[in-house]
């Protein structure tokens, strides 16, 4: 027997095919064995993935970028993350059946429709001192001369509610166009196309050669029954004729005066709540004087600074508090919005 296997033992190792043979054999035993031996293979869940994904944002501090843009929440991943391992980690530590919370998802703030026929925004000095001012003032638009363009050249209503230029008079008013954004337009064309529910007209300084006091009052009677007829629920304050400073070289305040008792006569005869006369004139005038105030005055006696115009508005609007102005504009603008 020991001299079989001495003769085995150097035929085997005698050729080198059979320990190759031997050495892979032995691999693959061993390989067969681990296989069947091995630890089950454990499966992992999605929220293991998602919680694992969390950890690596957090530790690199990666924020997610929104595809929204100012609306967009300011939560950054970390803190996301933080807040998603703590519940899951308690969550698990529960039962085996407790579902892991989903992570919350950004979500864009759901945006209020805007108001088609809401009155645009302007930017505008503010005026009075009435609850109603910014209601009126963002509704009014000013028809007129010179002195009726210090509004708008003084800040107190945007160019799109101004129909006033220098030199602007009732008698050669068909000489003036202006665009508000619909292209050139004669005054009566333009107050249609701004469609307001509010104007004030101030027209007349260059009017005091050229007519009576009568004959100027109709024209302005005419012009204010002109607008109402392209704006049926429009609102129409027409101004007296402002005061001149002491002494001043182009006319008297008598005159004016005169003008003003004739004008505030045919408009009131009207009977109208929606064609009203406001004393305009009384407003700026220096009650020792009967003068405009020299806080009011301009420079060259005749036209006004900014504070007249504050002190017009601020007074236009006590006094439309006293009408059915503003039950009229919102008729007007409920209408409107049909």
């Amino acid at each position: 027997m020991k001299q079989f296997v001495n003769n085995f033992i150097k035929f085997f190792f005698g050729n080198p095919i059979f320990p190759t043979i031997a050495v892979i054999c032995s691999v693959f035993i061993v390989f067969l064995t681990a296989d069947s031996t091995a630890r089950p293979e454990e499966k992992v869940s999605s929220d293991q993935y998602k919680i694992a994904a969390l950890r690596y944002a957090a530790s690199t501090k990666i924020t997610t970028a929104t595809t929204t843009s100012t609306s967009a929440t300011t939560t950054s991943a970390t803190e996301t993350a933080a807040s998603y391992i703590a519940a899951s980690t308690a969550s698990s530590s529960q039962t085996s059946t407790t579902e892991t919370a989903e992570l919350p998802l950004e979500t864009e703030p759901v945006e209020e429709p805007a108001d088609e026929y809401a009155p645009p925004v302007y930017n505008y000095i503010s005026a009075g001192e009435s609850p109603n001012s910014g209601f009126y003032q963002d509704r009014l638009v000013i028809i007129g001369d010179s002195i009726a363009y210090g509004f708008n050249a003084y800040g107190y209503i945007p160019y799109e509610h101004n129909i006033a230029a220098e030199s602007l008079a009732v008698w050669n008013m068909g000489n003036y166009t202006f665009d508000l954004g619909g292209g050139p337009m004669g005054v009566y064309d333009a107050a249609s196309y701004v469609y307001s529910p509010l104007y004030y007209i101030s027209i007349g300084m260059n009017d005091i050669y050229s007519y009576t006091p009568d004959d100027y009052a109709w024209n302005m009677r005419w012009i204010a029954e002109e607008i109402l007829a392209r704006v049926p629920t429009a609102t129409i304050v027409v101004g007296g004729i402002t005061p001149v400073s002491e002494g001043n070289y182009y006319t008297t305040n008598d005159v004016i005066r005169e003008f003003n008792s004739s004008l505030e006569w045919v408009i009131n005869d009207m009977g109208s709540e929606q064609v009203l006369f406001f004393n305009t004139h009384d407003v700026l005038c220096d009650q020792n004087t009967m003068a405009l105030g020299w806080d009011f005055a301009g420079g060259d006696g005749l036209h006004l600074n900014s504070s007249a115009y504050s002190q017009i508005l601020s007074g236009l609007f006590n006094y439309l508090d006293t009408t059915y102005a503003v039950e009229q504009i919102e008729a007007h603008e409920e209408t409107y919005n049909r």
